[in-house]
């Protein structure tokens, strides 16, 4: 797995989402890898190898997933002073998110 439940947990600081978490890390790896659009190298001894910060990528995508299912398609929303929009694109993440799963991907 490209991270592990508890590390998602203690970085997001979010303790009470097991069940979603864990739905959601193999989820988040197969689209990393279609976004990626190249596949993940296998070492020698035949372990799997991921990219430097796939794993930080794959929070913040799974981060932004719990988000997402708590606006429930919301893409701009103001209250005040306040405002939010969300800037999505392939794949319904934000391009920053996209633009560091390609950066690493154009290194290989």
């Amino acid at each position: 797995m490209i991270t592990a439940s508890g590390v998602v947990q203690q970085t997001l600081g979010i303790y009470n989402q097991d069940a979603l978490i864990d739905i959601l890390i193999p989820m988040v790896e197969e689209e990393y890898l279609s976004i990626r659009n190249i596949p993940f190298e296998i070492n020698s001894s035949g372990i799997l190898v991921y990219p430097i910060g796939s794993e930080l990528t794959a929070i913040r995508m799974i981060s932004y997933q719990i988000q997402s299912l708590k606006s429930q398609g919301v893409h701009s929303e103001s209250l005040g002073d306040y405002s939010v929009t969300y800037d999505t694109v392939d794949h319904q993440y934000p391009r920053s998110i996209i633009g560091s799963i390609k950066r690493y991907a154009e290194i290989i």
